[in-house]
């Protein structure tokens, strides 16, 4: 698949799945106003990783109509997908304890592995930037945000139809 079929695709679900969230809040106890506040918290970390997934997508395929140096433009978003995902994970760590009395077990293992997930994608990104500057490693990071995003969709449904 062409990369640049593959960004717009990615870019296209990413938007979905943020869009589609107006459906979750208007089914249930949301619409009344009533939100619990792990709901909150899954919002929040759908609709970043949604827009952070869509967003360097969007970036990516800027970068590739502006330039034909694909090694740079991999090792540039990667660099900057680092620094976004670093300020990203302590400003949803630093959440995720403020709110850690509202969730359960499954919450706590669940952003455990995703944060497992995310440092390990940092590496592989830090390793892109200095040794491969390939397209796969940066396209491995958008998608570990889109499914981030998707895990919390599941989620926030889930939540919805158990009350």
């Amino acid at each position: 698949m062409d990369k640049v079929e593959l960004l717009i695709g990615i870019a296209e679900i990413a938007v979905a799945l943020a869009g589609f969230t107006g459906v979750v809040v208007a089914f249930g106890s949301r619409s009344e106003g009533s939100w619990h506040p792990g709901d909150r918290l899954r919002l929040a970390f759908l609709l970043e990783a949604s827009l952070t997934a869509a967003g360097f997508s969007l970036l990516a395929l800027l970068a590739l109509a502006v330039t034909n140096d694909e090694p740079l433009i991999w090792s540039v978003l990667s660099g900057v997908w680092v620094l976004f995902t670093a300020g990203s994970l302590w400003t949803s760590h630093r959440r995720f304890q403020n709110n850690a009395e509202v969730g359960d077990g499954s919450d706590r293992l669940a952003n455990g592995i995703v944060t497992t997930l995310f440092y390990s994608l940092i590496i592989l990104q830090l390793a892109n930037i200095v040794l491969w500057q390939q397209f796969s490693p940066f396209l491995a990071a958008v998608i570990l945000n889109l499914a981030g995003a998707a895990m919390q969709f599941a989620r926030m449904i889930r939540s919805t139809f158990q009350e």
